[in-house]
């Protein structure tokens, strides 16, 4: 195993739900993942040494792509470099599983990277992504008073600080990326949650019959309007006002090719 720890860029406990997601989904006889947006290499180190205790050599199975490739630190397996354009530099249909970790909210063109990544998976593959939820309740207050939701903030033009909060540039929620991977084809979008914010919990709490109102009057006023858009957007619409959008800190989706 890789001897030097690198040090985690996100929350543990998203990494922690990451992990879970994309172990879960290696399979034994055929196992190439990519890490889009790799950073210093955190998560990489840590599937890499999964493979390692299943018997697999990192160099075989694993890939990593990042802007900056010359900080990333985990040496078993070699970082290409990428650029902002959200293109997945390998071959279509060379991949059982891409993650990508607190990626897309910088990406310019994020549906293309959906795109993408799709062409790039294997049937039966999987796409496995954190970004910040801004459905939940207390970034809903956030953005009431302030016009932005939380993990978002001042925009910076400037390429040093695009790791940075102020390099948030896409304040995309779960509706948004539903439709995207809907209409790059993928066949099933699950939804994962990590840390629920205590703030979030107490104003779900005391907001609760007025979310289930206006979810109702909602659905059904699209049903009137729209029975096939109703139809096509039931799940989307169960989920927006539910306790897991209302109260995690981050949105963590799994969708298969």
């Amino acid at each position: 195993m890789s001897s030097e720890k690198i040090s985690q860029a996100s929350l543990g406990i998203t990494n922690d739900v990451m992990y879970a997601l994309i172990t879960k989904n290696i399979r034994e006889d055929s196992c190439k993942i990519l890490d889009f947006g790799a950073g210093r290499g955190y998560m990489s180190q840590q599937v890499g040494n999964y493979l390692q205790k299943i018997g697999k050599n990192p160099k075989d199975c694993l890939y990593a792509a990042e802007i900056a490739p010359e900080n990333f630190m985990y040496k078993e397996i070699e970082c290409k470099k990428i650029s902002t354009d959200s293109i997945i530099p390998y071959d279509d249909e060379f991949f059982d599983i891409i993650y990508a970790i607190e990626v897309i909210e910088h990406m310019p063109r994020p549906y293309e990277f959906l795109y993408q990544a799709f062409a790039k998976l294997k049937k039966g593959g999987c796409l496995i992504f954190s970004t910040p939820n801004i459905l939940h309740l207390t970034s809903r207050l956030q953005f009431l008073f302030t016009g932005y939701p939380t993990m978002y903030e001042a925009l910076s033009a400037y390429d040093k600080n695009a790791g940075e909060v102020s390099g948030h540039i896409m304040p995309l929620s779960y509706n948004n990326f539903h439709y995207g991977l809907r209409k790059a084809g993928y066949s099933s979008v699950e939804l994962s949650i990590d840390r629920r914010k205590s703030g979030s919990i107490i104003l779900a709490i005391i907001m609760y019959p007025f979310l289930k109102l206006a979810s109702f009057k909602t659905k059904s006023k699209l049903r009137k309007v729209n029975l096939e858009l109703f139809e096509e957007n039931i799940d989307v619409m169960g989920k927006i006002n539910s306790l897991d959008m209302l109260t995690s800190r981050s949105c963590i989706i799994v969708a298969r090719k």
